[in-house]
Protein backbone atom coordinates (compact mmCIF):
# COMPACT_ATOMS: atom_id res chain seq x y z
CA UNK A 1 0.00 0.00 0.00
CA UNK A 2 3.07 1.98 0.31
CA UNK A 3 3.61 4.44 -2.32
CA UNK A 4 6.41 7.05 -0.89
CA UNK A 5 9.28 7.10 -1.98
CA UNK A 6 12.56 7.89 0.83
CA UNK A 7 15.82 8.96 -0.63
CA UNK A 8 18.85 10.05 1.96
CA UNK A 9 21.42 12.47 0.19
CA UNK A 10 24.49 14.55 2.02
CA UNK A 11 23.92 18.24 1.52
CA UNK A 12 26.04 19.60 -1.12
CA UNK A 13 27.87 22.58 0.41
CA UNK A 14 31.02 24.81 -0.36
CA UNK A 15 33.44 26.56 1.59
CA UNK A 16 34.69 30.33 1.23
CA UNK A 17 37.05 28.85 -1.39
CA UNK A 18 34.52 27.50 -3.52
CA UNK A 19 35.25 23.67 -2.58
CA UNK A 20 32.81 21.22 -1.61
CA UNK A 21 32.63 20.47 2.09
CA UNK A 22 33.05 16.84 2.90
CA UNK A 23 33.67 16.57 6.86
CA UNK A 24 30.68 17.03 9.45
CA UNK A 25 28.20 17.34 6.36
CA UNK A 26 24.14 17.27 7.15
CA UNK A 27 22.72 13.99 6.15
CA UNK A 28 18.99 14.95 4.88
CA UNK A 29 16.68 12.78 3.60
CA UNK A 30 13.50 13.27 0.93
CA UNK A 31 9.91 12.27 1.46
CA UNK A 32 8.67 12.40 -2.23
CA UNK A 33 4.39 11.67 -2.55
CA UNK A 34 2.18 13.45 -4.32
CA UNK A 35 4.01 16.68 -2.85
CA UNK A 36 8.47 17.04 -1.50
CA UNK A 37 8.77 17.06 2.06
CA UNK A 38 12.59 17.75 3.15
CA UNK A 39 14.60 18.07 6.34
CA UNK A 40 17.49 16.51 8.23
CA UNK A 41 18.18 13.35 9.88
CA UNK A 42 20.20 15.33 12.63
CA UNK A 43 23.22 13.81 11.30
CA UNK A 44 26.43 14.73 10.37
CA UNK A 45 28.88 12.76 8.55
CA UNK A 46 32.39 12.43 6.47
CA UNK A 47 31.17 12.47 2.58
CA UNK A 48 33.87 9.44 3.13
CA UNK A 49 31.05 7.98 5.66
CA UNK A 50 27.95 7.52 3.19
CA UNK A 51 27.60 4.97 0.32
CA UNK A 52 24.57 6.75 -1.19
CA UNK A 53 22.21 4.28 0.79
CA UNK A 54 24.07 3.48 4.31
CA UNK A 55 26.42 4.91 6.22
CA UNK A 56 29.99 3.17 6.55
CA UNK A 57 33.33 3.54 8.73
CA UNK A 58 31.94 5.14 11.31
CA UNK A 59 31.83 4.03 14.76
CA UNK A 60 28.00 4.64 15.72
CA UNK A 61 27.44 3.48 12.21
CA UNK A 62 24.74 0.64 13.49
CA UNK A 63 23.43 2.98 15.72
CA UNK A 64 22.94 6.03 13.33
CA UNK A 65 21.28 3.43 10.56
CA UNK A 66 18.76 2.16 12.91
CA UNK A 67 17.90 5.83 13.23
CA UNK A 68 17.61 5.86 9.27
CA UNK A 69 15.21 2.73 9.41
CA UNK A 70 13.18 3.85 12.03
CA UNK A 71 12.85 7.58 10.01
CA UNK A 72 11.37 5.72 6.73
CA UNK A 73 9.21 3.16 8.76
CA UNK A 74 7.93 6.19 10.37
CA UNK A 75 7.01 7.96 6.87
CA UNK A 76 5.78 5.07 5.45
CA UNK A 77 3.30 5.02 8.74
CA UNK A 78 2.55 8.08 8.29
CA UNK A 79 1.02 7.81 4.50
CA UNK A 80 -0.36 4.76 5.10
CA UNK A 81 -2.56 6.36 7.90
CA UNK A 82 -3.11 9.26 5.48
CA UNK A 83 -4.36 6.80 2.85
CA UNK A 84 -6.60 5.02 4.92
CA UNK A 85 -8.03 7.72 6.76
CA UNK A 86 -8.30 9.86 3.76
CA UNK A 87 -6.37 12.94 5.43
CA UNK A 88 -4.68 15.81 3.48
CA UNK A 89 -0.83 14.90 2.01
CA UNK A 90 0.90 18.24 3.34
CA UNK A 91 4.45 18.42 4.05
CA UNK A 92 2.97 20.02 7.54
CA UNK A 93 1.50 16.70 7.74
CA UNK A 94 4.58 14.36 7.59
CA UNK A 95 6.39 17.19 9.87
CA UNK A 96 4.27 17.22 12.60
CA UNK A 97 3.99 13.59 12.39
CA UNK A 98 7.15 12.86 13.05
CA UNK A 99 6.79 15.07 16.36
CA UNK A 100 5.16 11.71 18.24
CA UNK A 101 7.71 12.58 20.83
CA UNK A 102 9.49 9.51 20.64
CA UNK A 103 13.49 9.31 21.38
CA UNK A 104 14.00 10.79 17.93
CA UNK A 105 11.64 13.08 17.57
CA UNK A 106 13.80 15.04 21.08
CA UNK A 107 16.77 15.30 18.45
CA UNK A 108 14.75 15.74 15.61
CA UNK A 109 13.01 19.02 17.42
CA UNK A 110 16.52 20.06 18.61
CA UNK A 111 17.89 20.18 15.00
CA UNK A 112 14.96 22.33 14.13
CA UNK A 113 15.72 24.90 16.77
CA UNK A 114 19.06 25.10 15.89
CA UNK A 115 18.23 25.98 12.07
CA UNK A 116 15.55 28.42 13.59
CA UNK A 117 18.80 29.80 15.53
CA UNK A 118 20.76 29.90 12.54
CA UNK A 119 18.80 32.61 11.50
CA UNK A 120 19.33 35.22 14.36
CA UNK A 121 22.54 33.62 16.09
CA UNK A 122 26.63 34.20 15.50
CA UNK A 123 28.35 31.18 14.10
CA UNK A 124 29.68 30.27 17.72
CA UNK A 125 26.53 30.32 19.16
CA UNK A 126 25.10 27.13 16.48
CA UNK A 127 28.31 25.38 17.22
CA UNK A 128 27.46 24.93 21.13
CA UNK A 129 24.31 24.17 20.75
CA UNK A 130 25.44 21.06 17.91
CA UNK A 131 27.54 20.28 20.36
CA UNK A 132 25.18 19.89 22.99
CA UNK A 133 22.56 18.24 20.82
CA UNK A 134 26.05 15.52 20.50
CA UNK A 135 26.73 14.89 23.89
CA UNK A 136 23.20 14.04 24.62
CA UNK A 137 22.92 11.53 21.55
CA UNK A 138 26.00 10.03 22.49
CA UNK A 139 24.94 10.09 26.57
CA UNK A 140 21.53 8.47 25.42
CA UNK A 141 23.71 5.75 23.37
CA UNK A 142 26.07 5.09 26.29
CA UNK A 143 23.87 5.25 29.10
CA UNK A 144 20.94 3.11 27.39
CA UNK A 145 18.86 6.22 28.91
CA UNK A 146 15.83 7.01 26.15
CA UNK A 147 15.90 10.94 25.91
CA UNK A 148 11.93 12.37 25.94
CA UNK A 149 10.36 15.26 26.90
CA UNK A 150 8.22 13.33 29.78
CA UNK A 151 11.70 11.50 31.51
CA UNK A 152 13.89 14.73 31.65
CA UNK A 153 12.98 14.60 35.47
CA UNK A 154 15.90 14.91 38.21
CA UNK A 155 16.58 11.10 37.38
CA UNK A 156 17.98 12.34 33.92
CA UNK A 157 19.74 15.33 35.03
CA UNK A 158 21.62 13.30 37.77
CA UNK A 159 22.44 10.54 35.03
CA UNK A 160 23.23 13.43 33.13
CA UNK A 161 25.69 14.73 35.35
CA UNK A 162 27.39 11.72 35.98
CA UNK A 163 28.18 11.22 32.20
CA UNK A 164 29.74 14.67 32.20
CA UNK A 165 31.64 14.19 35.00
CA UNK A 166 32.66 10.96 35.59
CA UNK A 167 32.54 9.48 31.52
CA UNK A 168 36.12 8.78 30.48
CA UNK A 169 35.77 10.53 27.57
CA UNK A 170 34.38 13.89 28.68
CA UNK A 171 34.98 14.91 32.43
CA UNK A 172 34.49 18.07 32.43
CA UNK A 173 35.17 20.95 34.85
CA UNK A 174 31.81 22.91 36.74
CA UNK A 175 32.12 26.13 34.08
CA UNK A 176 31.93 24.31 31.02
CA UNK A 177 28.52 21.54 32.49
CA UNK A 178 27.24 24.90 33.76
CA UNK A 179 27.00 25.99 30.23
CA UNK A 180 25.54 23.51 28.97
CA UNK A 181 23.09 23.18 31.57
CA UNK A 182 21.90 26.67 30.68
CA UNK A 183 22.04 25.89 26.91
CA UNK A 184 19.42 22.30 27.59
CA UNK A 185 17.50 24.85 29.61
CA UNK A 186 16.95 27.06 26.81
CA UNK A 187 16.55 24.64 24.46
CA UNK A 188 13.52 23.00 26.42
CA UNK A 189 12.02 26.74 26.82
CA UNK A 190 11.66 26.51 23.60
CA UNK A 191 10.56 23.59 23.44
CA UNK A 192 7.81 24.69 26.10
CA UNK A 193 6.55 27.42 24.07
CA UNK A 194 6.31 25.55 20.80
CA UNK A 195 3.48 23.11 22.94
CA UNK A 196 6.41 20.03 22.62
CA UNK A 197 6.80 19.71 26.00
CA UNK A 198 4.78 19.58 29.16
CA UNK A 199 7.88 18.36 31.98
CA UNK A 200 8.89 21.40 33.62
CA UNK A 201 11.34 19.86 35.81
CA UNK A 202 14.16 21.29 34.22
CA UNK A 203 13.34 24.92 35.82
CA UNK A 204 14.63 23.15 38.95
CA UNK A 205 18.15 21.34 37.84
CA UNK A 206 21.18 23.36 39.41
CA UNK A 207 24.39 22.09 39.52
CA UNK A 208 25.08 21.55 43.35
CA UNK A 209 28.39 21.27 44.19
CA UNK A 210 29.34 22.61 47.70
CA UNK A 211 31.92 24.75 46.98
CA UNK A 212 31.67 28.55 47.86
CA UNK A 213 33.64 29.73 45.46
CA UNK A 214 34.15 27.83 42.32
CA UNK A 215 35.05 30.92 39.71
CA UNK A 216 38.45 31.35 39.27
CA UNK A 217 38.11 34.21 36.84
CA UNK A 218 39.78 36.55 39.16
CA UNK A 219 42.77 34.72 37.73
CA UNK A 220 43.05 36.71 34.34
CA UNK A 221 45.50 35.43 31.71
CA UNK A 222 47.14 38.25 29.82
CA UNK A 223 50.01 39.90 28.97
CA UNK A 224 52.17 41.80 30.68
CA UNK A 225 53.76 45.25 29.44
CA UNK A 226 57.09 42.87 29.21
CA UNK A 227 55.66 40.60 27.01
CA UNK A 228 53.50 42.46 24.81
CA UNK A 229 56.51 44.21 23.97
CA UNK A 230 58.13 40.47 23.02
CA UNK A 231 55.33 40.30 21.22
CA UNK A 232 55.70 43.74 19.23
CA UNK A 233 59.50 43.01 18.46
CA UNK A 234 58.93 39.66 16.86
CA UNK A 235 59.16 39.68 13.24
CA UNK A 236 58.56 35.97 12.02
CA UNK A 237 59.71 34.44 8.75
CA UNK A 238 56.36 33.49 7.73
CA UNK A 239 53.61 36.01 6.31
CA UNK A 240 50.77 33.68 7.94
CA UNK A 241 52.87 34.18 11.40
CA UNK A 242 53.45 37.85 10.63
CA UNK A 243 49.81 38.02 10.23
CA UNK A 244 49.17 36.42 13.39
CA UNK A 245 51.89 39.12 15.24
CA UNK A 246 49.73 41.69 13.79
CA UNK A 247 46.64 40.92 15.19
CA UNK A 248 47.76 40.47 18.62
CA UNK A 249 49.41 43.41 18.52
CA UNK A 250 45.96 44.93 17.05
CA UNK A 251 44.29 43.15 19.73
CA UNK A 252 45.64 44.42 22.71
CA UNK A 253 45.87 47.27 21.44
CA UNK A 254 42.25 48.15 20.91
CA UNK A 255 40.31 45.73 23.11
CA UNK A 256 38.46 44.23 19.90
CA UNK A 257 37.02 40.14 19.79
CA UNK A 258 38.53 38.00 17.65
CA UNK A 259 35.28 38.19 15.47
CA UNK A 260 35.11 41.83 15.16
CA UNK A 261 38.61 42.08 13.78
CA UNK A 262 37.91 39.33 11.02
CA UNK A 263 34.78 41.38 10.44
CA UNK A 264 36.52 45.20 10.52
CA UNK A 265 35.82 46.58 7.19
CA UNK A 266 37.95 49.28 5.62
CA UNK A 267 34.60 51.59 5.60
CA UNK A 268 34.76 51.28 9.55
CA UNK A 269 38.92 53.01 9.76
CA UNK A 270 38.80 56.39 9.45
CA UNK A 271 42.76 56.91 8.36
CA UNK A 272 42.85 60.25 8.26
CA UNK A 273 40.89 60.97 11.81
CA UNK A 274 42.46 58.18 13.20
CA UNK A 275 39.32 56.66 14.74
CA UNK A 276 38.06 53.15 14.03
CA UNK A 277 34.18 52.98 14.26
CA UNK A 278 32.39 49.58 13.99
CA UNK A 279 29.15 47.80 15.40
CA UNK A 280 30.37 44.94 17.20
CA UNK A 281 29.37 41.35 15.92
CA UNK A 282 28.67 39.58 19.44
CA UNK A 283 26.76 42.48 20.86
CA UNK A 284 25.73 44.82 17.98
CA UNK A 285 26.93 47.97 20.17
CA UNK A 286 28.89 50.84 18.59
CA UNK A 287 32.11 51.36 19.65
CA UNK A 288 34.61 54.17 18.36
CA UNK A 289 38.41 53.38 19.68
CA UNK A 290 41.05 56.25 18.82
CA UNK A 291 43.92 55.04 17.20
CA UNK A 292 47.20 54.54 19.17
CA UNK A 293 50.68 54.11 17.68
CA UNK A 294 50.23 50.16 17.65
CA UNK A 295 47.02 50.13 16.26
CA UNK A 296 47.30 52.93 13.63
CA UNK A 297 51.22 50.94 12.93
CA UNK A 298 48.73 47.50 12.34
CA UNK A 299 45.98 49.34 10.04
CA UNK A 300 48.52 51.67 7.79
CA UNK A 301 50.56 48.53 7.32
CA UNK A 302 47.21 46.78 6.01
CA UNK A 303 46.04 49.95 4.32
CA UNK A 304 47.32 49.73 0.49
CA UNK A 305 46.72 45.65 0.52
CA UNK A 306 43.50 44.58 -1.28
CA UNK A 307 41.89 42.15 1.16
CA UNK A 308 38.74 41.54 -0.65
CA UNK A 309 35.92 39.14 1.52
CA UNK A 310 33.72 36.69 -0.73
CA UNK A 311 30.99 39.40 -0.73
CA UNK A 312 33.50 41.59 -2.46
CA UNK A 313 33.88 44.02 0.59
CA UNK A 314 37.36 45.65 0.91
CA UNK A 315 38.35 44.40 4.81
CA UNK A 316 40.60 46.46 6.91
CA UNK A 317 42.51 43.20 8.23
CA UNK A 318 43.60 40.12 6.07
CA UNK A 319 41.21 36.56 6.38
CA UNK A 320 42.09 35.13 9.21
CA UNK A 321 41.34 31.70 10.73
CA UNK A 322 40.33 31.90 14.39
CA UNK A 323 41.40 27.78 14.95
CA UNK A 324 44.76 28.38 13.05
CA UNK A 325 45.32 32.05 14.39
CA UNK A 326 44.67 29.94 17.96
CA UNK A 327 47.55 27.54 16.99
CA UNK A 328 49.82 30.09 15.67
CA UNK A 329 49.85 32.26 18.94
CA UNK A 330 50.96 29.45 21.20
CA UNK A 331 54.08 28.86 18.69
CA UNK A 332 55.00 32.44 18.85
CA UNK A 333 54.29 33.13 22.73
CA UNK A 334 57.20 30.46 23.28
CA UNK A 335 58.62 32.28 20.49
CA UNK A 336 58.55 35.50 22.98
CA UNK A 337 59.72 33.65 25.61
CA UNK A 338 56.06 32.95 27.17
CA UNK A 339 57.31 29.71 29.04
CA UNK A 340 57.26 30.64 32.62
CA UNK A 341 54.58 27.84 34.11
CA UNK A 342 51.44 29.68 35.89
CA UNK A 343 49.24 27.75 38.28
CA UNK A 344 45.41 27.27 36.66
CA UNK A 345 42.56 25.99 38.81
CA UNK A 346 39.65 24.25 38.09
CA UNK A 347 36.78 22.30 39.93
CA UNK A 348 34.92 19.14 39.02
CA UNK A 349 32.21 18.77 40.98
CA UNK A 350 33.28 19.40 44.52
CA UNK A 351 37.17 18.37 43.83
CA UNK A 352 39.72 20.91 43.02
CA UNK A 353 42.01 20.50 40.17
CA UNK A 354 45.35 21.96 40.38
CA UNK A 355 47.45 22.64 37.04
CA UNK A 356 51.12 23.86 36.24
CA UNK A 357 51.47 24.87 32.59
CA UNK A 358 53.32 26.88 30.79
CA UNK A 359 52.23 30.14 29.91
CA UNK A 360 52.28 30.29 26.02
CA UNK A 361 49.48 27.26 26.30
CA UNK A 362 47.04 29.31 27.27
CA UNK A 363 47.21 32.40 24.97
CA UNK A 364 44.73 31.84 22.43
CA UNK A 365 42.92 35.06 20.49
CA UNK A 366 40.85 36.55 23.40
CA UNK A 367 43.86 37.15 25.32
CA UNK A 368 44.20 40.36 23.57
CA UNK A 369 40.83 41.66 24.68
CA UNK A 370 41.69 40.70 28.33
CA UNK A 371 45.05 42.53 27.74
CA UNK A 372 43.46 45.48 26.48
CA UNK A 373 41.29 45.91 29.39
CA UNK A 374 44.43 44.92 31.68
CA UNK A 375 46.20 47.66 30.53
CA UNK A 376 43.69 50.34 30.72
CA UNK A 377 43.49 49.46 34.46
CA UNK A 378 47.74 49.81 34.87
CA UNK A 379 47.06 52.85 33.00
CA UNK A 380 44.69 54.37 35.19
CA UNK A 381 42.21 54.72 32.12
CA UNK A 382 38.50 54.88 33.87
CA UNK A 383 36.47 52.44 33.82
CA UNK A 384 33.56 54.16 31.85
CA UNK A 385 35.89 54.81 29.35
CA UNK A 386 37.03 51.39 28.63
CA UNK A 387 33.43 49.93 29.40
CA UNK A 388 32.73 52.27 25.98
CA UNK A 389 35.42 50.65 24.17
CA UNK A 390 34.74 47.20 24.94
CA UNK A 391 31.12 47.56 25.23
CA UNK A 392 30.87 46.13 28.32
CA UNK A 393 27.24 47.04 30.20
CA UNK A 394 28.06 45.03 33.53
CA UNK A 395 30.53 46.66 35.93
CA UNK A 396 30.74 42.96 37.46
CA UNK A 397 32.38 41.64 34.63
CA UNK A 398 34.90 44.72 34.80
CA UNK A 399 35.34 44.68 38.54
CA UNK A 400 37.57 41.27 38.32
CA UNK A 401 40.27 43.52 36.45
CA UNK A 402 40.41 46.11 38.66
CA UNK A 403 40.73 42.80 41.77
CA UNK A 404 43.80 42.60 39.55
CA UNK A 405 45.58 45.93 39.40
CA UNK A 406 49.29 46.57 39.25
CA UNK A 407 50.85 44.57 42.20
CA UNK A 408 52.71 47.84 42.88
CA UNK A 409 50.35 49.12 45.33
CA UNK A 410 50.20 45.79 46.83
CA UNK A 411 54.05 45.48 47.15
CA UNK A 412 53.88 49.47 48.72
CA UNK A 413 51.62 48.54 51.46
CA UNK A 414 53.60 44.77 52.34
CA UNK A 415 56.87 46.71 52.30
CA UNK A 416 55.79 48.62 55.81
CA UNK A 417 55.87 45.28 57.47
CA UNK A 418 59.73 45.21 57.65
CA UNK A 419 61.90 45.22 60.91
CA UNK A 420 63.36 48.13 60.64
CA UNK A 421 59.43 49.85 60.93
CA UNK A 422 58.19 46.95 63.82
CA UNK A 423 61.21 48.18 65.89
CA UNK A 424 60.44 51.78 65.40
CA UNK A 425 57.35 51.14 66.36
CA UNK A 426 58.13 49.43 69.58
CA UNK A 427 60.45 52.55 70.61
CA UNK A 428 57.26 54.58 70.25
CA UNK A 429 54.83 52.70 72.33
CA UNK A 430 57.44 52.33 74.66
Amino acid sequence: MTFIRIKYYLEHRKDANGKVIDKNVPLLFSASFCGRYKSTTGIHLDTRQWNGSSIIAHPRAEILNFQLRNIRKKLEKLYDDAIRNDIPLTVEYFKQGLRNRSTGDFFSLMEDFINEGKKKWQPGTVVKFTTLKNHLQRFSEKKRFKVEFGQLDQAFFDNLMDYYFEDEQTQYINSYVRKNIQFLQQFLKWATDKGYNKNMAFLKWKLETGNKRENTDGNITSLSIAEFLNFYDLRPKSEADQRTRDYLIFACSTGLRYSDIANLKKTDIDYKGGLISCITIKTGDRTVIPFNDFSKEILLKYNNTPNYNKQGIEMAFPAISNQKTNKALKTLAKEAGLTQMVPIVHFRRNKRIDEVVPKYSLIGTHIGRKTFITFAVWLGIPEKVTMKFTTHHNHETMEKYYDSKDESSLRHEMAKLNIKELRKRVKEMN
